[in-house]
């Protein structure tokens, strides 16, 4: 009796079993796509600048496939439409862009600017921008074109912003560290590190890279430090202070004629031509919440250093070779610029009610104090290395060209 029972339940249960395994639900097919947008635009306020109906770009270097270690600009630019660029030695040292068809020369057209401060060397007299900062520090790049930027001052071509990362502030210390090789001879270091202890955030870094280059006689040495403290004193009231420098020493190959650069691009007509360019950027930055519908923003920022350079500064048809009767090569000539340029600027952005709806008013003031003393012609050594030293007293030009400059907007 018992076996004939525990055979029927067996039997019921594979049977129910089996029927279970029968049972299909088949579900609806679903596709899951996303868009990685490498290109944004600014929001419509953003700390004291309201954007609202400007032209802008905004370019994550976090998602951005390019040539970051030599920041190649026609990759990290390349889906901004209307960028024109140019390469000035192929090693990174410098980003020369523009728009509007204007000069890319050293982005000399545009306000060139990291963390909201000023990089152009002289804004009212030479406002290229030498200070080169390593791109494997910056976090994003913001563009605001032609006059929606004209606020920054008198270049046409826009405002160029790069922000620096920003330390991982969950964490008392955190480290980066990125190594490149690549042709031609490029070597590339980059360490950073930052965090947060208390109320102090701090980043810095510290960038070397060396390259042979693509032609002959195109050497770079490249090396960059920086260090950002952000210090917060209330929820209303933080304090910035940075100081960032940039130096290389590029080797110019000289220039080549139409008929040498389709015998050989590679080739080389000078040896003994170089450039180099230092500069320090130090800033403070104030930020003040003075009220739930009121900011204040105060910066005051530096740009100190030179660019020097010492080159046989002839045509490429003309040879730079050892004189026979003197065993000699020629004298070179030496070019000096030193910079002291400052800039303090003054923002206020106040939120106020309008036919029910908030709107926004901004104003500020800027004052910019330039010095820039230009040392050109100078006789130079008959050597081969980098020698800034001149062999006769006297510059054929040497002047102070000063200017000082203050507007207010709103």
């Amino acid at each position: 009796m018992r076996k004939d029972l525990f055979t029927f339940l067996l039997a019921v249960s594979i049977s129910g079993s089996v029927a279970a395994q029968t049972d299909t639900i088949v579900l609806k097919e679903i596709s899951v796509s996303f868009r990685r947008e490498n290109i944004e635009r600014l929001p419509e306020l953003k700390d004291t600048y309201i954007w609202a109906g400007k032209k802008s770009e905004v370019i994550n270097l976090q998602y951005l496939d390019a040539n970051i270690t030599e920041k190649t600009p026609r990759q990290i630019f390349a889906k901004v439409p209307g960028i024109f660029v140019y390469d000035m030695d192929g090693s990174g040292n410098q980003v020369n862009i523009s728009t509007r068809g204007l000069d890319p020369h050293r982005g000399w057209e545009f306000n060139i600017r990291t963390n909201g401060i000023i990089t152009n060397t002289d804004m009212y007299g030479y406002p290229a921008s030498h200070f080169s900062l390593p791109m494997e520090a910056v976090g994003r790049i913001e563009l605001v074109r032609g006059t929606g930027a004209l606020q920054y001052g008198a270049q046409f071509g826009g405002m160029l912003n790069y922000e620096t990362k920003r330390p991982d502030t969950t964490h008392a210390f955190g480290l980066e560290a990125s190594m490149s090789a690549g042709s031609f001879g490029l070597l590339s270091n980059y360490v950073a590190a930052g965090g947060k202890t208390g109320k102090l955030e701090y980043y810095g870094y510290y960038s070397k890279r060396t390259s042979d280059g693509y032609r002959e006689n195109g050497k770079t040495d490249y090396d960059a430090q920086g260090l950002i403290l952000n210090y917060r004193f209330s929820p209303k009231v933080s304090l910035n202070a940075s100081l960032l420098r940039s130096k290389y020493r590029y080797q110019i190959p000289g220039p080549l004629t139409d008929s040498m650069f389709l015998v050989d691009p590679r080739q080389s007509t000078r040896s003994r031509n170089y450039y180099s360019p230092e500069i320090y950027v130090p800033s403070l930055t104030l930020r003040w919440k003075l009220g739930a519908m009121t900011s204040l923003k105060w910066t005051a920022s530096a740009i100190l250093g030179q660019r020097s350079s010492v080159q046989f500064n002839k045509p490429a048809d003309v040879p730079d070779i050892i004189d026979a009767n003197t065993l000699q090569y020629a004298p070179r000539q030496v070019d000096i610029d030193q910079y002291h340029s400052y800039t303090t600027e003054m923002r206020l952005m106040h939120a106020y009610p309008l036919h029910g709806r908030h709107s926004h008013f901004a104003v500020g003031v800027q004052y910019i104090n330039n010095d820039l003393h230009r040392r050109q012609l100078g006789v130079g050594s008959t050597g081969t290395d980098y020698d800034l030293n001149i062999s006769e007293a006297g510059w054929g030009r040497d002047l102070h060209f000063k200017t000082g400059n203050i507007a207010v907007f709103a």
